[in-house]
């Protein structure tokens, strides 16, 4: 009986993804997906409609009916532009491929650092109550102070609320893993080997930057979709002629033909809505023109970052290798607890550098250049 029931536990126990199936996900992001529905609205059509009206009118025997076709015309820069979107559509779609695995990516990497997190929070917990324990024996010998014995309650009370704040996260995080791997009861994430602090070094250490970052590229794609919007504004209002239109009149059996030409004389009129959308695009597009001065250096800049935070990184580890043990067993313990705190503020800093790291991998654009490799992986040397 007790074999029968262990089975049946086990069968109920929901499996954890993998960071694998996580990263999968991505390509059903709905963003994503939408952009294949995308049309080009560009055409070398001359023509911005053409409308076709037909009426018939019958009284007794008497009968007239009239046919007319009426072209209305582009704007010489709106027809000059013509079709010239498409590489901004396949930079957007790509983008938001990268977006999407980035999201991913932060997700798996905020929960296996929590997880390695409540492993030291656990020992140090299990040291502070021990050592909460030996001061309050001191006190009671006369041996401690009660601003000691209340210290390290403090510091008790203060790694509990860690605990629950970093648990609270997981359980957070486990219903996002849901969302996206909805054909299992997810339980949580696999445990997996996380690239290192010094792998990342390498890898950024040994392979060429990009001379522009994603976010530029967007920038100098909506900078120029404005102009091109303002040239349209502007052709408008100095286009002479709108339309053109030719009608077949027949009644009481006589035929008759029209032709008409609507003309827009610029100097007469002053459309203050187009002049108004002019000065917005113009607005508009010298704050994108900042923004893609400033976009420029970013991968330069973010690679500097995070080389800087690897040496930071470096030097903490060596400082807290370097301590030594205490006859006193009380300092002992306190040391202990000191380690595993160091421990945690190491991996703060190690989730801090990764998180950097993957904003350099979206912004040079190797998310979506190899987007079925897993860059969070342990062995990166040759992954890019």
């Amino acid at each position: 009986m007790s074999f029968l029931c262990l089975i049946l536990f086990c069968a109920s126990v929901a499996e954890a993804v993998t960071p694998d199936q996580v990263l999968k996900s991505a390509w059903t992001e709905k963003t994503y997906m939408a952009l294949d529905e995308v049309q080009s609205t560009s055409s070398k059509n001359p023509f911005k409609a053409v409308e076709v009206s037909f009426t018939d009118e019958r009284e007794d025997s008497k009968s007239s009916f009239e046919t007319e076709v009426k072209f209305q015309f582009k704007s010489y820069p709106e027809w000059k532009i013509g079709n010239g979107h498409e590489n901004q559509k396949n930079l957007l779609k790509a983008s938001s491929l990268g977006w999407a695995l980035k999201n991913r990516y932060s997700v798996i990497l905020q929960y296996e650092l929590n997880r390695r997190k409540l492993e030291r929070v656990a020992e140090a917990l299990r040291l502070s109550d021990g050592y909460l324990k030996a001061q309050n024996l001191s006190l009671r010998a006369g041996k401690a102070t009660s601003k000691n014995y209340l210290s390290a309650q403090n510091e008790l009370y203060k790694l509990k609320r860690y605990q629950s704040g970093l648990q609270q996260e997981q359980s957070q995080l486990e219903k996002k893993l849901k969302t996206w791997v909805k054909e299992t009861d997810s339980s949580g994430l696999t445990s997996y080997n996380l690239v290192s602090v010094e792998e990342i070094g390498q890898v950024l250490q040994t392979n060429p930057t990009e001379s522009e970052s994603l976010s530029k590229k967007l920038s100098d794609q909506e900078i120029k979709l404005m102009s091109e919007e303002l040239a349209i504004v502007k052709g408008r209002e100095r286009q002479w002629v709108k339309s053109f239109d030719v009608a077949h009149v027949s009644k009481d059996e006589e035929d008759q033909y029209k032709i008409g030409v609507t003309f827009q004389i610029p100097t007469l009129g002053h459309d203050v809505l187009a002049k108004q959308k002019q000065n917005d695009l113009l607005l508009k597009r010298a704050l994108k023109q900042k923004e893609a001065e400033e976009a420029g250096d970013q991968l330069q800049n973010l690679k500097v970052q995070i080389l800087n935070l690897i040496e930071l990184y470096k030097n903490e580890s060596k400082l807290s290798e370097l301590k030594v043990g205490s006859l006193d067993p009380l300092a002992n313990i306190e040391r202990k607890i000191a380690m595993e705190q160091e421990q945690i503020d190491l991996l703060n800093k190690h989730q801090e550098i990764c998180y950097l790291y993957l904003d350099y991998l979206l912004e040079s654009e190797l998310l979506v250049k190899n987007p079925e490799k897993n860059y969070l992986e342990k062995s990166l040397q040759a992954a890019l």
